[in-house]
C-alpha cells in the first residue's frame, strides 16, 4: 500500500511539472457524492500537488462544471446522450452492485480518448473517479474518523456563476425537491406531507420546484400536482439540468425537500435546509455525519430528519416563540 502511495506521489508530481493536461473525471454518479466528497477531495488534491487551474480538464454531466475551478470543462452530454449513459449506469450497477465509480469501466476507456482526441490532445493524463472511492472507503466503512476524513478534504464557496435562466424568480422564495428514493420511497403518506408542507411554505413565500422533466438517474421526482409553485419543466436541457438548478439554489432563501444530494448542494451554496427521510437504513450514516459537520462549520441552518421529528421541533419551538413575542410586545 505504502509503495503504491509512493509511486502514485511521484506520477503525479511528474505529471504536474510537466505541464500535461489532466482530464479530471469523468464524473457521472450522484451529485450528492459529487459535491459532498469529490468536489472538496479534488480541491485537496490540487492543494498538495499545486495544480494549476488551466491544466485541469473536467468531465462531468448536465452543467456541472460550474461547480469548478478548472481551466475547461467537458459535459459528458456532448458525447453520449443521457438515455445511453443511464443505461450504462444501470449495467454497471447490475454488474458490480453499485452506482459508485470503484473501476474505469470499459466503455470509459473508449470514451475518454474520443474526448481527448475532440480536444485535440495527445499526450495526457486521467484523474478517476474511483481513486476517491478507494481513498475514502474507511470513512465509509466506519473504519477511519471524521477528523481524519475532514484532513482528506478541502471545503470551499462553489463558483456558482447564473447561467441565463428563462424562468423569472421571485425575488424570495424556497427552492424544492422532493424525489423517491429507498430512505424517502413515493407513497401515499409521503406524497401527502410533502404536499402539506410545500402548502405551508407557499402560504408564506413562493415556492420554486426543482423538476426539470429528466430522468437523469435512478430517483423520480415526486407527482404534486396540486402545489402552487413555479418548476423548472422545459425551463432546461440534459446539459444545463444542473446549471439552472445550482443557479436557481444560490438565489434560493432557503430548500426543503428528500435527504439526499440537492439538499448537499443546497448546503454547500450555504442555503438553510430541510432534508426529509423515513428511515436510513440501508445508506451510509456517514454522509449525514459530514454534512451536518459542514453545515455547522459554515454556520449554514441544517435540519435533517423524519416528519415526525419536524413536527416534534414544531411543537417545542412554537409555543416559546410565541410567548417571546408577547412579552416583547
Amino acid at each position: 500500500m505504502r509503495s503504491r502511495l509512493f509511486w502514485a506521489d511521484r506520477y503525479w508530481r511528474h505529471i504536474v511539472a510537466a505541464g500535461r493536461p489532466i482530464l479530471v473525471g469523468p464524473w457521472r454518479s450522484e451529485v450528492g457524492f459529487e459535491v459532498l466528497y469529490w468536489l472538496p477531495w479534488l480541491a485537496a488534491w490540487r492543494a498538495r500537488y499545486q495544480v494549476p487551474r488551466e491544466q485541469i480538464i473536467v468531465i462531468t454531466r448536465g452543467g456541472a462544471g460550474v461547480w469548478y475551478d478548472a481551466g475547461q470543462t467537458v459535459d459528458l452530454y456532448e458525447y453520449v446522450p443521457l438515455a445511453q449513459l443511464r443505461q450504462a449506469m444501470l449495467r454497471d450497477a447490475a454488474a458490480t452492485g453499485s452506482i459508485k465509480q470503484q473501476t474505469l469501466t470499459p466503455w470509459e476507456r473508449k470514451l475518454l480518448p474520443l474526448i481527448a482526441e475532440g480536444l485535440g490532445l495527445r499526450r495526457y493524463a486521467v484523474l478517476h473517479p474511483s481513486v476517491l472511492y478507494r481513498t475514502l472507503a474507511p470513512w465509509w466503512d466506519g473504519a477511519q474518523g471524521l477528523s481524519a476524513t475532514i484532513r482528506q478534504l478541502r471545503f470551499a464557496p462553489l463558483p456558482v456563476p447564473s447561467p441565463p435562466l428563462t424562468l423569472a424568480l421571485p425575488e424570495r422564495f424556497v427552492a424544492a425537491r422532493f424525489y423517491a428514493r429507498h430512505t424517502w420511497p413515493l407513497s401515499e403518506p409521503t406524497q401527502q406531507y410533502a404536499t402539506a408542507l410545500l402548502d405551508r411554505i407557499a402560504g408564506a413565500l413562493p415556492v420554486v420546484l426543482l423538476e426539470t422533466g429528466l430522468h437523469t438517474d435512478d430517483h423520480l421526482d415526486f407527482p404534486l400536482p396540486g402545489v402552487q409553485a413555479l418548476r423548472l419543466t422545459g425551463a432546461v436541457t440534459p446539459s444545463t439540468n444542473l446549471a439552472v438548478q445550482s443557479a436557481v439554489l444560490a438565489k434560493a432563501t432557503a430548500f426543503v425537500g428528500t435527504y439526499g444530494g440537492t439538499m448537499q448542494l443546497a448546503v454547500r451554496l450555504g442555503k438553510p435546509s430541510l432534508g426529509l427521510y423515513t428511515t436510513l437504513e440501508g445508506t451510509c450514516y456517514a454522509h449525514k455525519v459530514l454534512t451536518e459537520w459542514l453545515a455547522v462549520q459554515q454556520g449554514t441552518p441544517l435540519c435533517i430528519g423524519r416528519p415526525e421529528d419536524t413536527r416534534v421541533i414544531g411543537d417545542l419551538l412554537v409555543p416559546p416563540v410565541r410567548a417571546v413575542a408577547t412579552i416583547g410586545g
